[in-house]
């Protein structure tokens, strides 16, 4: 009954998206659904959302509220532009920033235009963060008297610099990351592929990087040779361009594979820089083997890749609405949906 609810409202959405031009955000809570309409209406369900409830927001742009600050669920439609061709990309129109009641939160199939950004020297615990792209910065600062742990990232794309200072125990689980990854202690990386933009200033992939754990990442960094100002990092199983790169002090290395030309890892990349139009699949995936035995990259692990970063709600893939009502005033609406396993 629950996701029948759900492919309704979302239905509902299209249709009042088509008809009047405005976007239905629905609130799920203890059984009950609010709908809310206009500019405002992300910030008027997180007003009205109680811990442990759920908001759906369809395809649109959104303005968030000022800061989260409850351990609420928040679906989108998507991000990539295939899988989001009959609904639109949801996008969050500004900043998010979590404060510390904001445990447990998670966040699937949404574009964050803005930064995210955690206050400084709080600890915000068990956030999920999956099937999205960060177009700013992400932040979590502070000096780790007081850190946020246990945060998970899954199958979501990071274009600006992501900043660890006040983090430990995170998971990084097939994601792309196109900047630099900063101030990460004991946090751990599987299956991503870390992009690098060139442009940036700082001749190091990774700054101030101590004590993690990096297994079947593809480095996709090609002008220098240092990969970290850091030390005690363990790497397994990763694809590296550099033939000898400067893996920091004291590293435990097994396994890497080094020196690996570019233009014979993906099926279709050029540059640094994440594009919806490469194929980031390997051309040669039992030739780079992670190890749970599975392919390096995005694709193997233990959250391999979804093709287009559906998430896990019911998926809206066909939408046909009559511009127009019949002679008997009826509405001709046929709107196809997919059930997603995760």
């Amino acid at each position: 009954m629950k996701r029948n609810l759900i492919v309704f409202v979302v239905a509902l959405s299209l249709i009042n998206t088509e008809v009047k031009a405005q976007f239905v955000v629905s609130l799920h809570s203890s059984g009950s659904v609010q709908n809310f309409v206009g500019v405002n209406a992300f910030i008027n369900a997180y007003t009205n959302a109680s811990i442990g409830d759920t908001i759906y927001l369809p395809g649109g742009s959104f303005v968030p509220p000022v800061s989260i600050d409850k351990g609420i669920k928040v679906f989108g439609a998507g991000h990539y532009p295939d899988s989001t061709a009959v609904t639109g990309k949801t996008f969050i129109n500004g900043n998010l920033l979590f404060q510390d009641n904001a445990d447990n939160f998670q966040m699937e199939g949404i574009e964050v235009l803005g930064n995210v950004d955690f206050a400084e020297n709080i600890a915000v615990n068990q956030i999920v963060i999956k099937y999205c792209k960060i177009s700013g910065a992400f932040n979590v600062p502070g000096n780790s008297l007081n850190p946020s742990s246990n945060l998970m990232f899954i199958n979501s794309v990071f274009i600006g610099d992501v900043t660890f200072s006040n983090a430990v125990n995170c998971a990084m689980y097939n994601c792309f990351f196109q900047s630099h990854i900063v101030n990460s202690v004991g946090n751990l990386f599987y299956n991503n592929v870390l992009l690098y933009a060139a442009s940036f200033n700082s001749p190091v992939l990774y700054s101030q990087f101590v004590n993690n754990i990096l297994c079947n990442n593809i480095f996709f960094q090609i002008n220098w040779d240092n990969i970290t100002h850091g030390s005690g990092n363990t790497y397994k199983n990763n694809v590296f361009l550099m033939a000898s790169p400067n893996l920091g002090t004291a590293p435990i290395a097994v396994n890497n594979y080094f020196g690996v030309s570019s233009s014979v890892i993906f099926q279709s990349q050029s540059g640094n820089a994440f594009n919806y139009s490469h194929n980031y699949h390997l051309q040669s995936p039992a030739t780079y083997i992670g190890t749970d035995s599975t392919e390096i990259g995005v694709y193997g692990g233990y959250y391999p890749y979804k093709e287009g970063a559906v998430p896990s709600n019911p998926h809206i893939s066909l939408k046909t609405i009559s511009p127009a009502t019949d002679a008997q005033g009826k509405l001709n609406v046929l709107i196809k949906v997919a059930a997603q396993d995760k």
